[in-house]
């Protein structure tokens, strides 16, 4: 068998050395080989160029020929004697138990509410350690005003302040009065070595009440813009007595709820409508009218919950 070897160069020389290093010889006597291509200088810039071309003649041995695999003589398997299979003996019955019934379960008992405990009227020196803590502040910010101690029904203990400058202890929304009052109050604890809740109220010429009419009122106005128009409202962030106020005046009215949001002193309240009161809105009729008249709005399905479309109100509307 004869292989060929080509090799190609820029002249018939280069395509001769590089046919002996494929051939791994340092000459070619003893190979038989030709020139196939004396190869072609190009023109312009080497366009047209062709390479000198040789190629070798080689002598291979011919592959040994596989020797023809012998027919297999198929035998056919002896037929297997089925071994017989030994009688099983009748299994002894255990003696089954009987089962027991599933008692049902029983509902877990409900702990029984711990009964607050009534708050203990204000002490003497409580009260005193109080007031003493009001007095100081006012000489210190040379207020003109005076203080005025009450008892009220839930056992706690009332300082009322009026004067000319009294107005200077409230600040926004009553924010002054708040810290006012929580500092006194920390003055009683400590008079008495506790650490309970406030139990002594610190007013200036009657804020507290009007404050309190002032947010039954907003919490009504906000209810009923909340029935007409089935959008809830969001009020600002108020303390935790405020907010007591506008749940109990809200839960008076029908097919309207409350709900408190966000944290610490951030806190707000949600005016929404119930399953109840969402029924009692006026439905629209096809040409955008209102059956029942007025321009109320029917609520659309799949609105987002209370708290994402509140309207934010000011508690001073």
């Amino acid at each position: 068998m004869i292989t060929e070897i080509q090799a190609t160069g820029k002249t018939i020389n280069d395509a001769v050395e590089a046919l002996k290093v494929k051939l791994c010889v340092d000459t070619l006597d003893e190979i038989e080989w030709k020139v196939l291509s004396a190869g072609k200088k190009g023109g312009f810039f080497g366009f047209g160029a062709q390479p000198a071309k040789v190629v070798a003649y080689l002598k291979t041995a011919d592959p040994v020929e596989e020797k023809k695999a012998e027919p297999k003589i198929e035998t056919k398997p002896e037929p297997k004697v089925e071994a017989k299979k030994p009688e099983k003996k009748e299994e002894k019955k255990a003696d089954k138990k009987p089962e027991k019934k599933a008692e049902p379960a029983k509902a877990p008992e409900k702990k029984a509410e711990k009964p607050k405990k009534p708050k203990t009227p204000t002490t003497e020196a409580e009260v005193n350690a109080a007031k003493s803590f009001v007095e100081t502040l006012i000489k210190n910010l040379e207020l003109n005003v005076t203080t005025n101690i009450s008892n009220d029904e839930e056992n706690g203990s009332c300082i009322s302040i009026a004067g000319d400058d009294a107005g200077m202890l409230i600040g926004h929304h009553g924010e002054t009065l708040d810290a006012v009052q929580y500092l006194a109050n920390l003055a009683a604890n400590r008079a008495e070595g506790k650490d309970d809740h406030e139990r002594i109220t610190v007013d200036v010429e009657g804020y507290r009440e009007k404050r309190e009419e002032t947010l039954r009122a907003l919490a009504r106005r906000m209810a009923a813009k909340v029935q007409k128009y089935g959008k809830s409202v969001m009020l600002e962030p108020m303390n935790p007595y405020e907010r007591r106020i506008i749940h109990s005046e809200i839960q008076q009215i029908e097919g309207i709820s409350t709900n408190s949001i966000g944290s610490d002193n951030n806190r707000k309240v949600v005016i929404f409508l119930t399953e109840k009161g969402m029924g009692r809105l006026p439905q629209r009729d096809s040409k955008g009218g209102n059956r029942r008249g007025g321009h109320g709005r029917r609520r659309p399905h799949g609105d987002k919950p209370a708290a994402e479309t509140a309207e934010v109100v000011n508690t001073e509307e």
